[in-house]
């Protein structure tokens, strides 16, 4: 093997091995925003389940739910944080909004529901969405408004605007 030739190969295998690298650690995008003590902080979109006002985490404007179950307070607002979202994902993950027991806007990552069920023990809320993450949220509209939304996302889902 001439030494132009194993060069080559050697050089071509470090590219490729550092690009599978970085489509594996990052393959759906990732969130840039800062924590209530001001240090950044990197969250993958696709385990984001939802984004809400938060009145629970000291300094934080949002609140991030995650499919492990933790919650991240960011000091970006919902706006902020849903618009990127949006153009990170430029329409690949489905989302909705709805209304909390509270009266506050939450947005929903549909592909984090996996049950959406008629609710009555939780004051204000009319319906139950389940997560992957075993959370449950109570929201004000009716199990078919939020059948009818999520429907509808998903069949938006992969249409060009």
């Amino acid at each position: 093997m001439l030494r132009r030739d194993f060069l080559g190969l050697i050089c071509g295998a470090a590219a490729w091995s550092h690009s599978a690298r970085a489509q594996r650690s990052n393959p759906l995008g990732s969130l840039e925003l800062t924590e209530p003590s001001g240090k950044p902080v990197h969250i993958n979109i696709a385990l984001v389940t939802f984004v809400r006002s938060d009145t629970h985490i000291s300094g934080a404007n949002a609140e991030l739910g995650l499919a492990s179950g933790k919650s991240q307070g960011v000091r970006e607002n919902v706006d902020e944080v849903m618009q990127l979202i949006m153009t990170l994902h430029r329409g690949e993950m489905s989302w909705i909004k709805l209304t909390e027991p509270n009266g506050k806007l939450i947005h929903i990552n549909v592909s984090q529901v996996t049950t959406v069920r008629f609710e009555d023990r939780i004051p204000g809320a009319n319906a139950e969405l389940g997560f992957a993450s075993g959370k449950l949220q109570g929201v004000r509209e009716s199990v078919d408004d939020v059948m009818r939304l999520i429907t509808v996302v998903a069949g938006q889902k992969g249409k060009s605007p």
